[in-house]
């Protein structure tokens, strides 16, 4: 049961709603660990929803074949309640913390990835760009129910952050779990685009990535860790470029999993 919910992704988004809580200042009220459990709990529900929508396909993959409901023993009708249950308690979480502005983002969540990303899997691999956006708002929802602006530049920096990360990343393990995903019908890349043309988007994609990662290092003057921050970012990102132009891809997932929690604590040990 607790697989519904797939409880580690869940805490990772709540860690993402924390960070962006503690990047606005130290927790005075409470209200941006509320959003940041608030967000856990949404991503659960949003969870238990997409294995209700994609249990015929979660059978036929090795990966995800043993997921409660794709295996039988969790009833749609009982995830989609739970998904239900969850949205409510993770959305009044969200209002408590942010007021209507927070209730909103929390709101585009399952629409944009339960609505708009599910369906589009299996018709584009392309998906991901628009899935990615939810996946990127789980510092800004931290940093709105702790008291900072929709708008602050400083924290939209991070979602981009956040946003550009999630393309390789699930690129990356696309390409892991290629034909498991092909098995099932879903769109790869891969399955879409010849080698000649995958590389290079990947290659652009790690690129851009790190290149973001830098920016936002440089745009928090992290003076204080010139020595080590800088060339470690140009380092693991020629690194991770130089791996996806070889095809060796695992090590470049390595690079880009471990660079962002990586910054992410930098810029928290800078800011205090």
């Amino acid at each position: 049961m607790l697989d519904l919910f797939r409880p580690r992704v869940s805490l990772a988004v709540a860690g993402g709603a924390m960070f962006g809580a503690f990047y606005y200042g130290p927790p005075h009220d409470g209200m941006g660990l509320v959003s940041a459990f608030g967000a856990g709990v949404l991503c659960a529900g949003c969870s238990a929803l997409n294995q209700v929508q994609e249990r015929r396909r979660d059978r036929l993959m090795l990966r995800t074949r043993n997921r409660p409901v794709a295996s039988g023993h969790v009833s749609p009708r009982t995830g989609l309640l739970l998904s239900l249950l969850l949205f409510q308690v993770g959305l009044v979480l969200f209002f408590v913390a942010g007021g209507w502005t927070l209730l909103g983002l929390g709101v585009s969540v399952p629409i944009i990835y339960n609505g708009l990303y599910t369906p589009l899997k299996p018709k584009t691999p392309m998906a991901l760009l628009v899935g990615a956006v939810s996946g990127a708002l789980p510092p800004l929802t931290g940093w709105v129910g702790a008291g900072g602006s929709l708008v602050d530049p400083t924290i939209l920096g991070v979602t981009m952050i956040f946003y550009l990360w999630q393309v390789p990343h699930f690129w990356l393990l696309h390409e892991k779990h290629r034909e498991d995903y092909e098995r099932a019908g879903f769109a790869t890349l891969h399955s879409r685009l010849s080698e000649g043309m995958y590389r290079p988007m990947l290659a652009l994609w790690v690129a851009a990535y790190f290149l973001g990662l830098g920016c936002l290092v440089a745009m928090a003057g992290m003076a204080a860790w010139n020595w080590l921050v800088p060339p470690v970012i140009v380092l693991g990102g020629g690194w991770a470029l130089m791996s996806v132009l070889g095809n060796h891809r695992q090590r470049a997932a390595t690079a880009v999993y471990a660079s962002l929690p990586f910054t992410l604590a930098a810029l928290l040990i800078q800011s205090y």
